[in-house]
Parts: C-alpha cells; sequence; structure tokens
C-alpha cells in the first residue's frame, strides 16, 4: 500500500513539472535559433559535437522537458523520503543533479551521435 502511494506521488509530481516545464520552455522553443539554443542542446554540441541542424529539434524539446521532469522527480522522491537532515537534502540534492544530468545527457548525447553517423 505505501508503495503505491509512492509511485502514485511520483506520477503526480512527474506530470505537474511536465506540464509547467513544456507550458513555460517548449512551446516557446518551437524552431531553432542559434542565439537563443537552450542550454542542454549547448552542452550537447560542446561535448558530443551534436549538430543542431541535423536533429528534429521539435523533438528535441520534448526530449529534453522530459529528462529535465525524470531528474527533477527522481531528486524530489530520493530527498523527500530517503533523508531526513535538511542539510543533507540540500547537498545531496545537488550531487544528485550533477549526477543524473550527466547521466541522462549523456545518454542523450550518444544517441543523437550515433544517429547522426547512420544518416
Amino acid at each position: 500500500m505505501e508503495i503505491i502511494k509512492l509511485v502514485l506521488e511520483y506520477v503526480i509530481v512527474f506530470l505537474i513539472v511536465f506540464l509547467l516545464q513544456y507550458f513555460l520552455y517548449a512551446r516557446k522553443n518551437k524552431k531553432y535559433n542559434k542565439n537563443k539554443i537552450p542550454v542542454e542542446l549547448f552542452y550537447l554540441m560542446t561535448i558530443y559535437k551534436v549538430d543542431p541542424k541535423k536533429i528534429n529539434y521539435k523533438r528535441f524539446v520534448k526530449l529534453y522537458c522530459f529528462t529535465n521532469t525524470f531528474i527533477i522527480a527522481t531528486i524530489y522522491m530520493i530527498v523527500m523520503y530517503l533523508i531526513n537532515s535538511w542539510i543533507l537534502k540540500v547537498i545531496i540534492g545537488v550531487i544528485l543533479l550533477i549526477l543524473l544530468t550527466i547521466i541522462c545527457y549523456g545518454i542523450i548525447g550518444r544517441y543523437y551521435k550515433r544517429r547522426n553517423k547512420d544518416v
């Protein structure tokens, strides 16, 4: 019963954060503008040499909204339910944010790198 509550809370947090991300960021960035690229795409361009002209930009925007939502919801659940101290919550939250960002965007970067090789 407790697991069902946790999963339900994760889904609710995920949906709320995703809708906020989508309506605040994704709807504004429908077309690629090299002067206003998202930080996530800039990271992929510098680290993984992803060419923004070779990717479907609309799909990328939805993917980075989904990825950021996954990172935020996961960190929220871990920090809120596994850690009691306020200071530890902040420290572990920042560490998890850095690690999950590197891991998730590393996977996305390798995906686009491999996909652009095939094209």
